[in-house]
């Protein structure tokens, strides 16, 4: 069997934990494709249980036990890390591992917990490395967002402020289905038309748009340093009847730019979110539907997650961003 030859060893090992799971993740699809990894969902799972048993995610009381196993399953993991820098059957093995423990994850995890003053070591270690999605309740209490974002608030904001006024915002949709992909313009549509259910999201891609949104809000205080925030950010605003049922279409955030990390602030009224799993993780997971008060913050790793979701009040805002691990220190 020919072997294709991808990134050299000093190539690989000079890249971040993160971007070598992304290379191995590219190496398995092309495997997949060639037909030489198992086709089905069982066989795959069949083949990882050796490793599964000795490296799968510990619950949150098991001791010193669990403690060990974690141990254990890391020094599995970076051993074959090692190997796979010079053999390339090393990294079809890693490449089944990872997506394998990534099951093994979203299946042991019953509910999304919800955190209060939480350590951002804590964050970073117990669910963005393990992929977890997680709700810190007074992740954006203390925003002048919070306070101060309603739907005429942000309506002046866009119309009146001349950085504002002079930027496109990216990846625009709306639920009438507008040409303009402006907000004013839409909003001016809701105000004359008197519409009671409407959405809309748009992203400030704009460096400098995208600064006029931050003076609003802080970087959450739960993500560690070692979480870079993108520059850009996310307004999703919604509106249905008052005590009226509730829509059923959700509405999915796209455009994340290969990031790793999502998080949404509730700012006003209430969002159902739904959490999707993805890929493989789809036939054996379930997903998550959660309801943002004002003030939470949920966190979502994108490497498990697509997320949508859909107002659960008459008007409902939110906050939205992204980041990527700086570095991957243990």
């Amino acid at each position: 069997m020919v072997i294709r030859r991808g990134r050299s060893s000093s190539g690989l090992r000079s890249l971040s934990f993160s971007r070598k799971l992304s290379y191995f993740d590219g190496e398995f699809e092309r495997l997949y494709q060639r037909r030489l990894l198992p086709a089905s969902a069982s066989e795959y799972c069949r083949l990882m249980e050796p490793l599964l048993r000795c490296c799968s995610p510990p619950s949150r009381r098991s001791g010193s036990r669990a403690q060990g196993r974690i141990a254990l399953g890391a020094g599995v993991l970076f051993l074959l890390g090692c190997l796979l820098l010079h053999s390339r059957p090393c990294s079809r093995f890693l490449s089944y591992c990872g997506r394998a423990l990534l099951i093994q994850v979203c299946q042991q995890y019953p509910k999304v917990e919800f955190l209060h003053k939480v350590d951002p070591k804590v964050v970073l270690q117990n669910y963005l490395r393990q992929n977890l999605p997680v709700i810190i309740t007074d992740g954006a209490e203390e925003w002048v967002a919070q306070r101060e974002f309603t739907v005429p608030f942000i309506t002046r904001l866009y119309s009146g402020h001349p950085v504002l006024q002079s930027t496109e915002v990216c990846s625009y949709w709306d639920s009438l289905h507008s040409v303009e992909n402006t907000p004013i313009t839409f909003f001016e549509k809701v105000h004359q038309q008197r519409l009671d259910q409407w959405a809309i999201q748009w992203k400030n891609c704009n460096k400098a748009a995208a600064k006029v949104i931050r003076a609003f809000y802080q970087r959450p205080y739960f993500l560690p340093p070692v979480v870079e925030l993108a520059e850009s950010n996310w307004l999703l605003m919604a509106s249905q009847e008052e005590n009226g049922a509730v829509e059923d279409t959700f509405v999915k955030v796209k455009d994340h730019d290969g990031d790793l990390l999502m998080w949404i602030a509730q700012l006003q009224g209430i969002f159902e979110v739904q959490l999707l799993p993805k890929d493989i993780c789809a036939s054996k997971c379930t997903h998550f539907t959660l309801k943002l008060s004002p003030g939470e913050i949920v966190a979502i790793p994108l490497q498990m997650w697509e997320v949508q979701y859909r107002p659960f009040s008459s008007i409902a805002i939110g906050l939205a961003a992204t980041g990527n691990w700086l570095q991957d220190p243990r």
